[in-house]
């Protein structure tokens, strides 16, 4: 009898929802008594009651994230039915862990806005409209996302529409308070669904969620993509060359000696064209950045800074809760270590001797600087700063000039850079673009966008 309601409440949502000749990429309506392993809670309190997903009030807004990727330049439809006054849907989101930057549509009271989340975490609307009162107990709210566009709706009525800021990424639901119930949640598609590994067998290059990005050489470079756990080794005309797919997460990559150095689980691999590769070693967990002087490695590795020697037997690891919240990124001079820390918006600075030791911080206008790397014929840092989107370059400890390529649209999220040869390969949201050591404009040239 259980199992024919199910059936039959099933049957009705899926004709409420008028989606007719739509695959069903994802649904839930609640009806176990716990959450499933696709969602990720990220703050605050939620739990299932009678077949709903309930806000359980904190004292701070509550976020929950669905680990099912959205594929590029998808079409697709999010629609939840809910009850309050009170809450948030973040979609094309680039990552529900740590850098949850899309764009997002909120209900707060009798008003509805839509707009972007910065890196930094402020919401800027881009349109709001207020409402008359709500007195239906429960609503509905479904957008309607193209890689041009995006329509929202409340109750089938159609509010605004807008330009998404990604073509693809991660849902993430949220409330900052009061009372909220989900009693379903579905995302649907006319497209055909592509699963990750469908995605590893396509010929043309994704430009899309790059992790990392390694120059070869003037007209070769890497990148890498922690979402879709594979390696491109692509040409400036939009070849792809090679691709490595055998990974189980694509984290930073390197290019040092002829190899690619690739961050993956419990491994560092070492990757020749000829698609030879063998493990540099397993003293680490979940390696995402590895840079060298010629004499050591540096990997950043669950939090932590790790030293190796030549043969990577591990010579020092080291942390700095305090001052090194959320490590993404390393770079080495002679004498320091650079450390890059988004969440505090910061370079931190350590001593490169035998004991690692704290010397400063480097913050001038850097908001969240996510890579760095050291140019050591010009003696100065370039870093990729998400909230500035932009490349900054320091010198003395001090920002000279800003890089935001905005004869080229200017870049929406700089995420890696690689630097050879007075060179600057800038790995975007949805493109890659090169720029000289000057930063001037006029030097500015885009690689490859995304198709």
């Amino acid at each position: 009898m259980l199992r024919s309601l199910f059936g039959l409440k099933f049957l009705i949502l899926f004709f409420h929802l008028n989606i007719t000749a739509q695959n069903i990429w994802f649904s839930d309506d609640f009806v176990g008594s716990r959450l499933s392993d696709v969602w990720v809670p990220i703050s605050g309190g939620w739990g299932i009651e009678n077949g709903k997903l309930n806000l359980k009030t904190e004292d701070k807004p509550s976020l929950l994230g669905l680990n099912f990727l959205i594929p590029p330049k998808s079409r697709y439809t999010v629609k939840l039915r809910f009850s309050g006054n009170n809450i948030l849907v973040m979609f094309n989101v680039y990552d529900i862990y740590s850098l949850r930057v899309g764009n997002y549509v909120k209900l707060f009271g009798n008003a509805i806005y839509t707009g972007v989340v910065e890196p930094t975490g402020e919401e800027k609307i881009k349109k709001f409209v207020s409402l008359p009162s709500l007195t239906d107990k429960f609503k509905t709210i479904a957008i309607e996302v193209t890689p041009e566009r995006y329509v929202v709706y409340l109750n089938d009525k159609k509010v605004f529409e807008e330009t998404p800021y990604f073509k693809s990424g991660f849902i993430i639901l949220g409330a900052d308070g009061g009372k909220v119930e989900i009693d379903y949640l579905i995302i649907s598609s006319r497209e055909k669904y592509r699963t990750i590994e469908d995605m590893k067998k396509v010929k043309e290059p994704l430009i899309d969620h790059i992790n990392s990005i390694a120059i070869i050489n003037e007209s070769m470079f890497a990148i890498s993509s922690d979402v879709y756990s594979q390696v491109q080794v692509l040409d400036t005309a939009g070849n792809v060359l090679n691709r490595f797919t055998y990974l189980r997460w694509a984290g930073g990559v390197m290019h040092f000696k002829e190899g690619l150095y690739i961050c993956d689980v419990g491994k560092i691999t070492i990757a020749y064209p000829d698609k030879t590769a063998s493990v540099a070693q397993f003293l680490v967990k979940y390696p995402s950045y590895i840079t060298t002087d010629g004499e050591k490695f540096y990997v950043i590795d669950d939090g932590a800074l790790k030293i190796f020697d030549r043969n990577f037997k591990l010579l020092s690891s080291f942390s700095d809760p305090e001052k090194l919240k959320f490590p993404t990124a390393v770079a080495v001079d002679k004498y320091n270590i650079y450390c890059a820390d988004p969440e505090l918006g910061q370079i931190v600075v350590y001593s490169k001797r035998d004991t690692i030791k704290f010397l400063r911080k480097l913050k001038d206008i850097l908001i969240a600087p996510v890579d760095v790397k050291y140019d050591s014929v010009l003696n100065c840092l370039f870093v990729a700063d998400l909230g500035l989107k932009g490349i900054a370059k320091v010198v003395d400890d001090k920002v000279e000039r800003i890089f935001k390529a905005e004869s080229l649209n200017g870049l929406n999220f700089p995420r890696s850079i690689d630097l050879k040869a007075g060179l600057i390969f800038i790995a975007d949201a949805d493109k890659v673009v090169c720029v000289d050591t000057t930063l001037a404009e006029r030097s500015a040239r885009l690689i490859l966008r995304g198709k």
